[in-house]
């Protein structure tokens, strides 16, 4: 099943995403890119692949990228190209903080959009957001988003914002992640859904399932 990752790598060095660390990255997808057009034509021209710096932590990085499955990703991961790319970049990673993750059933940054709408991918800023919800309380959160995300929709256009579950659970844990991600005009936009029509059922329908919402804004740099 199509799932898309979202991996949030940051930088050793605090603040900072350094010239080093964007090139690694950049080899990183550009070889994913590559074993896609051999092993996997059928994605390539879809990867929904990207790399963005946060705006909130500028030493924090974002890839973005379509898979077929977690498993096809961890496949080229472990290639002997990969794990050399790998080995170059963990000095200059914090191993301790770095998220990788896979969202389930979706790709969140599809090349084209119907008529009238633009690709995230070339907004000049991407939101993140991210709602923990107790695990037994996955589904309700599902059926009271499905009553409100139009509010979303309607702020957001002419951009899409897709959501979905996160495949990895932190160990120990009884907790879902929900992410919805898509493209704004500008970071100064987003802080304005609040003022919006529509917003105060949107907050009170879904905020009572949450432990906790994480609202993020990346820009593109590769």
């Amino acid at each position: 099943m199509t799932v898309t990752e979202i991996s949030f790598l940051p930088s050793s060095t605090p603040g900072e995403v350094t010239e080093t660390l964007r090139d690694i990255a950049v080899a990183a997808i550009a070889y994913q890119g590559e074993w896609c057009a051999t092993n996997a034509p059928w994605l390539a021209q879809d990867r929904g692949e990207a790399l963005f710096q946060q705006v909130e932590d500028p030493g924090v990085v974002l890839i973005t990228a379509h898979w077929d499955s977690i498993d096809q990703h961890h496949a080229v991961l472990a290639t002997p190209r990969n794990q050399k790319i790998l080995v170059d970049a963990e000095p200059h990673l914090h191993a301790a903080t770095v998220r990788p993750g896979h969202i389930d059933g979706v790709k969140l940054f599809p090349k084209s959009e119907e008529e009238g709408f633009i690709p995230a991918l070339e907004a000049p800023v991407l939101v993140v957001t991210i709602w923990s919800v107790h695990r037994e309380n996955k589904t309700r959160f599902e059926e009271a988003l499905g009553k409100v995300k139009g509010v979303l929709d309607g702020f957001a256009m002419p951009y899409r914002h897709r959501g979905g579950w996160k495949i990895e659970k932190d160990e120990g844990e009884d907790i879902e992640q929900y992410f919805i991600a898509g493209g704004l005009d500008s970071v100064e936009k987003s802080a304005a859904f609040a003022q919006v029509e529509g917003y105060n059922k949107y907050d009170q329908t879904l905020s009572p399932l949450v432990l906790n919402i994480e609202t993020k804004h990346y820009k593109r740099i590769g």
